[in-house]
Formats: C-alpha cells, structure tokens, sequence
C-alpha cells in the first residue's frame, strides 16, 4: 500500500446506577453520594431496635463468611430465630424446574436437594398472610436478573415464611420485610456464583471432549491427504509406463486403437491434474482449519479465564499472508477486488516476531474477511473507478521506549470512510457501524482483534482516509512477551 494511502422492594431494591459513572474523574459520583445520604436518611426513619440492627449485622457478617449456597438457607432461618424467636420456613424456585420448594426451615433444618417437597404457595411479589403464617417475596437484585432468565419477568426468588403470625407485630413485620430484601439480595449474588461455577466446569468438560473427539481425530485427516497424495503420484506414475509402452509400440496398434489409447492417456493425465489440484486446495483448507481450530480450542484459554499464547518465531509474508491471500484471493477476485500485495515481496531479514501464529493468522483473517465484505468501489482523481484491498508493513523506531521498536502492519481497503465515532467504536464488542448493517456480522471481529494484538503487547487502530479506511495494528520488535498468569 503506498505511502499515499497513509494507512426490588422500595428504596431496598435500587440498583447501583452510580456504577456507570465509574471512569468519572471525581472519585465520589454524585450517584454514589446521593444514594449513601438516602441510606443514611432511611435508617434514620426506620428507628430499628438494637436487636433488629444486630441480627442485621449477624445476617450480613455470615453471608459473607459463608460461601455455599446451602450455608446461606440455614443462615436465613436460624437469624430470626436466634435474635426474635421467630420460626420460619424458606422456599426457592428451582432454576431448573421452575417449582417452588421448601429448602431449608428452623424447625427442620436444611432439607436434602433430592427429598425437597413442592410448595402450593402463591408467589406474590408483596407480602401476605395465610391462616397462620406471614409470607414474605425474596426479591432478586433487579440488575443481576438478565443472568438468571427464569427470574427476569417477576424478580422474585423465593418466599420465606414467617409462623405462628399472631407473634409478628408491626415493628417485627417491617423488620422481616427488610430482612428479606437482604435475603434476595445474597441469595442472588450466591445463586450466580454457583452457576457461573456450574458453567466453568461444563466448559472445561467440554474442552476436554473437544480435544478427545474432535481435536485429536482431525489428525487423521492429515493421514488421508497423505495416502491421497501417494495415490495420486502412483497414478501419475501409471501414466507415465502407459505413455512409454503406447511409444514403445508405435504405430503397431492400428489408427483406430491408438486415436483410442491417445484419448484415455489425454483424460487420464488431465484427471490426475484435477485431483492434484484439489487435493493442494483440499490440504490448504485442513490446515488452515486446524491451526483456528487448535489455537481457539486451546485448553488453556478455559482454564485461565483468557487467551493464553503459545509463542513462536514467525515468518509472516510465508507462514500467515501468503497462505490466507493464497484462500482469499479468488474470492476477492470474484467481487472485483483488486489486492495490491506488494508486501510479500518485502524481505524479512530485518524483522523478528515472536508471536502466537494461531491467534496473530486470525488477525489477519479478519482483515481479509472484512475487505471481502465491505470494499466499496471509489473514484481517484482522474474519476476513474477504484476497488481494491492492500496491506504493507513498517518499522516504527523507538515506538515502544527507547530501544524498542514497533512493526506496524497496515490493511487499506477502499469504499465510504467510517465517521470519527465509528473509527474509535469499532473495536467495541458487539458494536457494528451502519453501514454494516446488510452485511452478515456479529460486531467480534474487531474487537477480537484488538484483545489478541493488546495480549502481545501491542495496538490496534482504525484511522479513515479520503477514499476508503486503514486498520493497523502495530507489534513491539525484538521483545519477551509476558505470557498471562
């Protein structure tokens, strides 16, 4: 590419809105500070005993000295016992099942998961009495909800009731309720807890089948373009020996016969050509799928929570361009796209990368994806019309501190340029432009991108030009990398 181009329950259940002003420069939002004096206020309105305020703290202390969510149940039934002399049962709605169940009470104690009996009662998002209970909604935190769908629409978790009802005056009353609020609230944060837990040891497990039944069977299909390829040459072969005996016999099988023979030799050699063919275009693909499929499926990257690199030297024009240009190119060349691949034939002498080749090829592959999707015809100067793709690559001196430089690598296609919002967006996960919209996409690639080049160490960015747009990315040269912990 030319230099030209330059590359819940009352105020009980209000969400922490402050959080999103939390990259504010003032350390204290005024969010933040508004909701601790509403606090301050209700507390002061409430006027709870001295026991209400203790089982308070005693509810909050062993929340949060216990992790399990079985240790919180008993913890829920056995505060108002203990500080009020309040029998109560507690019922949660099985994620699962959606059924209301009865799973722990102070009489009782914590009932097994496989012997807890359904409850026949109502869910009701206020409190209310039955003949001889009080029955109060566990509400869920209304920010968290999205995370547990089954509590999306009602927000409630559970009901927790309260007997004999004739020993709940009015002040225990509002103390249960908000008791119950505190309930949800870690009830909630708990239930997440066990099923993020959950998922992180069905993903592992699905790993480890990944990597038993397809990681490890793929490999044998580098067996069968082995095997296909000796066929192919022993065909190749045969043809050669039919060749010399068809000269070897000259003209002693008649006109008809050798017309005949000449023709079978003909398809066979043009047969054996196409079967080559595919069988280079069948290999490119394996290994093209095996090195995204191997890196992404790493094991690694599942158990630490993030891409894990597994670094090596790398030649980029001839172990990542010119392979993925090699596959892109005729479909480039379908949609009328010009590539302008000037830089395999820069040497790479000069630089030395040591990189994850798995991730950094995906990089690529994402520039050339979205060139395929998104290169627009423009005019040049002289009005005529221009449509193409190209890439080059620089050294950038001193980028990275003193005696660290920088290899940028720049991908230009032509077509609208993005608007300055668009430009620092783009590599925000989920986030699409408009002009994407009748493009297949999901908004990751970018932002992939950008995750991948940043655990190397480096920096990706977008900077629109005149007639089209430039992504870049830039790499330190000659540096250790430290792989995550």
């Amino acid at each position: 590419m030319a230099e030209g181009n330059a590359m819940a329950s009352g105020s009980d259940n209000r969400t922490e809105v402050g959080l999103r002003d939390a990259g504010s420069d003032n350390p204290l939002t005024s969010d933040i500070r508004e909701r601790v004096r509403e606090k301050k206020k209700n507390y002061e309105r409430y006027n709870l005993d001295r026991v209400h305020e203790e089982a308070f703290a005693t509810f909050f202390d062993l929340a949060q000295e216990y992790t399990q969510l079985e240790s919180l149940y008993q913890i829920c039934v056995a505060v108002p016992k203990e500080f009020v002399g309040l029998d109560s049962r507690l019922y949660i709605i099985n994620p699962k099942t959606s059924r209301l169940e009865k799973v722990c009470s102070s009489e009782g104690g914590l009932i097994p998961a496989d012997r807890r009996p359904q409850s026949s009662l109502e869910i009701s998002e206020r409190p209310y009495e039955t003949v001889e209970s009080f029955v109060f909604p566990i509400h869920g935190n209304h920010a968290l909800c999205t995370f547990l769908p089954i509590f999306a629409k009602r927000q409630v978790l559970g009901l927790f009731e309260i007997y004999p009802k004739n020993v709940v005056d009015e002040r225990q009353h509002f103390f249960l309720e908000k008791l119950t609020n505190r309930m949800g609230f870690n009830l909630h944060q708990k239930m997440l807890i066990e099923q993020n837990v959950n998922h992180i040891k069905f993903i592992n497990q699905l790993v480890a089948d990944i990597a038993h039944n397809v990681i490890s069977p793929n490999l044998y299909y580098k067996l069968f373009l082995i095997r296909l390829k000796k066929n192919i040459v022993a065909c190749d072969q045969v043809h050669h020996r039919l060749e010399e005996l068809f000269d070897l016999l000259g003209d002693g099988w008649g006109e008809a016969v050798s017309q005949e023979l000449c023709e079978i030799l003909e398809l066979a050699e043009k047969t054996n050509r196409s079967l080559e063919d595919d069988r280079k275009a069948l290999e490119k693909h394996y290994e093209h799928t095996s090195l995204f499929l191997e890196t992404l499926l790493r094991r690694d990257h599942f158990e630490k929570g993030t891409y894990v690199l597994k670094i090596q030297s790398c030649n980029f024009r001839t172990e990542i361009i010119q392979p993925l240009l090699e596959r892109y190119h005729p479909m480039l060349t379908r949609k009328h796209i010009q590539v302008d691949n000037r830089m395999v034939n820069v040497p790479d002498e000069q630089v030395t990368l040591s990189v994850d080749k798995g991730l950094i090829s995906q990089v690529f592959d994402n520039f050339f994806s979205n060139a395929l999707k998104y290169t627009r015809e423009v005019k040049d100067k002289l009005g005529n019309e221009r449509k193409f793709v190209s890439y080059n690559r620089q050294i950038l001196k001193d980028f990275f501190g003193q005696g660290i430089d920088g290899v940028r690598f720049n991908f230009f296609t032509t077509g609208e340029p993005l608007s300055k919002d668009d430009s620092r967006r783009i590599f925000e996960e989920g986030y699409r432009t408009a002009g994407a919209e009748k493009e297949r996409g999901t908004g990751h690639g970018m932002h992939f991108v950008k995750t991948v080049v940043e655990i190397h160490g480096g920096i990706a960015g977008c900077d629109p030009q005149a007639d089209g747009n430039l992504m870049y990315f830039v790499l330190p040269l000659r540096r250790v990398l430290q792989l995550p912990g």
